[in-house]
């Protein structure tokens, strides 16, 4: 099978200071996927990005059916520590995953990885069980880097057709980082040192049963290490609250209303951190679906830090707020 999808987008920035571009098109992900079944029992599956000066690999990965819904994967994947990072990029309802859980992705953390999982999906109860490097993104083929590894665990339980409850878990250990805070374009409000072993946990509950929508996600994440100029935080958490409401249709043709909240937070301050430590957003947007292949997306999103920005010659230098646009059309076969 042969699968894949162009994503095109506008941005327009409220802020641009120290000559930032404020209103740019670009080209998100134009990505291929080849799908090769055997037996009922044998996938392989890779997937190839060519937006950027390079075609790089997303995912390349081969799953071995042992047991029934039971399956064995491995090779670069995608981790199952949040439903947001599993559902695929042309699958989001906003144009952007939430902001904290992409903070986690710069570093790299989460996303996609290169190792090992168990994973197992029945008709009331999904898990996963994951060892990776630990330190793999989408956009990039890194090797590892250290000697430690990354586990994720998952369970979800389904009560019944449109309910999902989960839990997830994550260890890592990871060299010297910097964890920032940023907006749905990845721009830095502000910037923490952190190293060492990481901690987290995250819990999702939400209902989807056309025509309503309601999501949630949260997660905390601690550090090990003292507080120092060189740790600047022991903790950071963050999460959104969804809903969604099809005015018309479904996701082959339809048209749905989107309102979200989000909030990502650094928690344990070392004094030498300075600078915003909270950045909340409203989003408010749309889904418009056409054909079954076709959709376009407009997010509204107001973004607010707690105090203004430290960071220099940066586009929020001296800023604690930012209203944005993302405009996004998608088309897919």
């Amino acid at each position: 099978r042969l699968l894949g999808y162009i994503q095109s987008t506008h941005t327009f920035h409220s802020t641009a200071e120290n000559e930032a571009v404020s209103n740019d098109f670009f080209v998100r992900r134009a990505r291929l996927d080849v799908i090769f079944d055997y037996l009922n029992r044998y996938q392989i599956f890779f997937e190839l990005d060519g937006r950027g000066s390079r075609t790089e690999l997303v995912l390349g990965q081969f799953d071995v059916r042992y047991f029934k819904h039971h399956k064995l994967q491995i090779g670069k994947f995608i981790t199952p520590f949040s439903p947001e990072n599993l559902r695929s990029s042309r699958s989001l309802t906003t144009v952007e995953r939430y902001s904290a859980l992409n903070s986690m992705f710069l570093l790299p953390a989460l996303d996609t990885q290169y190792g090992i999982m168990l994973h197992g999906k029945g008709t009331i109860i999904d898990y996963y069980l994951s060892i990776t490097n630990g330190n793999g993104k989408a956009s990039d083929n890194l090797r590892e880097n250290n000697d430690a590894k990354d586990i994720q665990a998952s369970l979800r339980y389904h009560p019944g057709k449109a309910v999902s409850i989960g839990g997830s878990f994550n260890f890592s250990e990871e060299r010297a980082q910097l964890l920032r805070l940023v907006d749905h374009t990845f721009n830095s409000f502000n910037q923490a040192k952190i190293s060492g072993q990481r901690l987290g946990y995250l819990l999702e509950l939400s209902y989807d049963l056309n025509p309503l929508l309601l999501r949630t996600e949260g997660f905390q994440f601690q550090y090990d290490a003292p507080l120092s100029s060189e740790q600047q935080v022991g903790k950071f958490r963050g999460g959104y609250l969804e809903a969604g409401y099809f005015l018309s249709g479904n996701t082959s043709n339809g048209f749905q209303l989107l309102a979200r909240i989000e909030s990502a937070e650094y928690g344990d301050l070392h004094p030498s951190l300075a600078g915003p430590t909270r950045l909340t957003s409203y989003l408010l947007g749309n889904n418009f679906y056409r054909d079954g292949i076709f959709r376009l997306q407009v997010n509204l999103i107001y973004e607010q830090a707690n105090r203004p920005s430290q960071l220099q010659e940066t586009r929020f230098s001296g800023k604690e707020d930012t209203f944005e646009i993302l405009t996004m059309v998608q088309m897919k076969f």
